[in-house]
């Protein structure tokens, strides 16, 4: 059962769960054992030595048992454990096959024997069924799971909707293939949100995308590629803690596979191919060509065992794919100036000289002709099969050093290159992407003492993205050294609009481009004390986002019928004659100070604070223009300086949280969770997009006139964008749930 409520409402409610003076956890990428030691009576075993070793590095962590016997070891890597428990005069206990997976707490009790002659008890440990703790895992997609279920494309992120709340919504997207306004990657919906509003974070550092108007990672194939790259991932939703912020949607942390002491590799090959493929109603007499290769290898080991590991992953995607494209076009007649009139008698109206040469752009009419009220239109079908072309490679590289029993350090570098070249619904009208994301991570963990960590880590994160449209280059352009822009027939002037005839020319978002790079520093604290496990960090980010993202920088014109077009008339024409990069800043804060406290062995609670800020979105060389309201009426001369908005109301925002885990029975087979809290985003992803459209320094130009040899760029009349934005309330949701989860059976649970 999971109750949920959402509102938008700013104010502080919880700001004093926790006193502020500690300095923000960074994001998940590791796991914590905790419990308690006892002796056969049940009374509490102080001071009990408990070494945690990993079976796959041989990495070590000892920590001790507070005079309550409650003990804990955060951090720590995923993967397999083994644990040992001893103390003078008792015998010690010891657990082997302890899996700890991402973000997963596991509480364990150890009971000594008397030790009347030297003896251990070793027992094999399983994850338990249900989760008894305030950390939510019900997210976790693990590695068996990403290595062994089938995926289409190999894209693991489709693995999200295994979470009851998650919706893949990429097919439902504004715009499509080939257009300018769609995202590159896949979208899901998570607990109702927007995609815009999950964060994806790969070892702990965002793994970010870039289009136009989403930052999703994937390639320009559509798919996230990587699977034998990831050890696991979790997704978590909802009310989760302190230490999760910037966006209010799904947190999905991603942990990348590193290398053992036992030497292990792949490599494979897959092929998908249209040999066995029907034909569908818009094939013609064959049916198009299909050819999907993806193949890639993997390999990792211990370059000296128990210390130094490496491990390397690469896969390739390539993929030509002939598309079924049914095509509006002038038909046969209306190419030689002949349109029908009111009563379907063909009358002849001419071609007019200048658009002669934008015929062109069409494909021939060779399907039936379109009838209005069982008339001819003028508009025709033209059946084809253009070819899609992508290739994309990713490659991962990871390096763990055991630097002693105090210190771990890893670093990973990720790259995933793409490009596609893909006809639009107008076969002759192609569209050109490039896609080029990075993720470069370090981090080094330190242990003080047995119950204090510290875990410092350095992220930089890169994505460019290119996006430009093609059209026959025999057909001359109206911007001096440019190809022809974009042609629309009684239609809509919307980038990727809808018209009676098929678009042609090249999208009004040719030559758009986007460079987004993030620095990420933050540096977190765990102290462990008795019942409470707290933990404390700061975190900041730099955001920088160089764009050119005018559109209509080709020029568009658009007519108000086939007739208008045929005779060169012009409804209107829009051009961006010198579109301007703009280079966007902003520097984001945070810190976050929370504790998990078991005040009994079947009542847990966690309360924590984190606090957000950030300087605002700002122009690196104040050119920032936006449109304010006076009076009620918006100003047609924009507002230019450095900030793009005029208020920045994200200088302090309040993120208080609260939860608790109750194992009803003591069993730990049913458990009952809460949690609440407020969550605010801060990025407004696609702000860029709508600023770059802004004058003085992006001006769109119009005019109506009939169509000569080329629309003039000189004397046109300059049109107000519409884009304003002068400092609303920041994005924010109070959410809050109940959870009852009972076992039924082994590995089976009800929530």
């Amino acid at each position: 059962m999971r109750l949920q409520k959402t509102s938008v409402y700013v104010g502080v409610l919880l700001a004093a769960i926790l006193a502020a003076g500690m300095p923000l956890r960074a994001q998940i990428v590791g796991g914590t054992i905790s419990g308690t030691v006892e002796d056969v009576s049940g009374a509490a075993v102080p001071d009990a030595a408990v070494t945690v070793r990993n079976v796959e590095t041989g990495a070590v962590r000892t920590v001790t048992s507070g005079g309550d016997g409650r003990f804990s070891a955060p951090s720590l890597p995923v993967g397999v454990y083994s644990i040992a428990v001893s103390h003078d005069g008792f015998g010690t206990q010891k657990r082997d096959g302890v899996s700890l997976a991402i973000a997963q707490t596991l509480d364990l009790t150890f009971q000594l024997p008397i030790a009347e002659v030297q003896q251990q008890v070793v027992v094999s440990t399983a994850a338990p069924a249900v989760n008894t703790t305030t950390q939510q895992v019900s997210g976790l997609i693990d590695e068996r799971q990403v290595k062994q279920l089938p995926l289409n494309g190999r894209s693991y992120d489709e693995l999200l909707t295994l979470n009851p709340s998650a919706v893949n919504s990429t097919g439902e997207r504004a715009g499509g293939v080939g257009t300018s306004n769609s995202s590159v990657g896949n979208m899901f919906s998570v607990s109702g949100r927007r995609p815009q509003d999950n964060l994806f974070l790969l070892n702990g550092i965002e793994y970010t995308g870039a289009s136009l108007i989403n930052v999703t990672p994937g390639g320009t194939s559509g798919e996230l590629l990587g699977v034998d790259a990831v050890r696991e991932f979790n997704v978590v939703t909802d009310t989760y803690g302190a230490s999760y912020g910037k966006r209010d949607g799904a947190q999905v942390s991603i942990v990348t596979s590193s290398g053992t002491n036992s030497v292990h590799g792949s490599a494979f090959e897959f092929l998908r191919n249209s040999a066995l493929d029907a034909r569908n109603y818009f094939d013609q007499a064959r049916i198009p060509e299909f050819q999907r290769n993806q193949f890639g290898a993997a390999l990792g080991g211990p370059l000296r065992k128990n210390k130094v590991f490496l491990f390397g992953n690469y896969e390739g995607f390539r993929q030509n794919w002939g598309l079924s494209a049914v095509t509006l076009v002038p038909d046969n007649q209306a190419r030689a100036g002949y349109l029908p009139d009111s009563t379907g008698q063909e009358q002849y109206v001419g071609v007019n000289a200048a658009v002669a040469p934008l015929l062109a752009l069409w494909p021939v009419q060779n399907g039936p002709e379109l009838l209005a009220n069982g008339k001819s239109s003028g508009i025709a079908e033209a059946f084809s099969h253009p070819k899609q072309h992508i290739a994309e490679d990713f490659g991962t590289m990871r390096f763990d050093h055991n630097l002693s029993g105090r210190d771990l350090l890893f670093g990973v570098y990720t790259v995933d290159d793409s490009s596609a070249h893909t006809p639009t619904q107008n076969p002759l009208s192609l569209v050109d992407e490039s896609l080029r994301e990075q993720v470069a991570s370090i981090q080094e963990q330190h242990s003080f003492s047995p119950g204090f960590l510290n875990i410092a880590r350095f992220g930089y994160s890169r994505a460019a993205y290119f996006f430009t449209g093609t059209a026959p280059g025999d057909v001359p352009g109206w911007v001096t050294g440019k190809p022809i822009g974009a042609i629309v027939i009684a239609g809509s002037t919307a980038s990727n609009g809808a018209s009676q005839i098929t678009g042609a020319g090249a999208n009004t978002g040719s030559n758009n481009r986007t460079a987004r790079n993030l620095f990420t520093l933050d540096d977190h604290v765990y102290w462990s004390h008795g019942k409470h496990q707290v933990e404390t960090g700061v975190w900041l980010q730099r955001v920088q986002s160089n764009d050119m993202l005018a559109q209509n920088q080709y020029g568009q014109a658009s007519f108000s019928t086939l007739k208008s077009f045929l005779q060169g008339t012009v409804a209107t024409f829009t051009v961006v004659p010198a579109p301007t990069e703009l280079g966007w800043r902003s520097l984001e804060a945070a810190w976050f100070v929370e504790d998990a406290w078991k005040i009994t062995p079947r009542f847990e609670l966690r309360a924590g604070f984190r606090g957000e800020s950030t300087n605002g979105w700002n122009e690196a060389q104040g050119r920032a223009a936006n449109y304010a309201i006076v009076d009620g009426v918006l100003q047609t001369n924009p507002v230019v300086g450095t900030a793009a908005l005029t208020t920045n109301r994200a200088k302090f925002l309040p993120n208080p949280r609260l939860g608790f885990a109750w194992d009803v029975f003591g069993n730990g087979k049913t458990a009952l969770r809460f949690g609440a809290g407020q969550f605010f985003t801060r990025e407004a992803v696609g702000l860029a997009q709508r600023l770059a459209n802004n004058a003085p320094f992006v001006i769109n130009a119009n005019t109506a006139r009939p169509l000569d040899t080329a629309p003039p760029l000189g004397n046109l009349a300059v049109s107000p964008s519409a884009s304003k934005h002068t400092g609303g309330f920041i994005p924010n949701s109070w959410q809050w749930n109940v959870t009852v989860a009972q076992e039924l059976a082994r590995n089976t649970t009800l929530e």
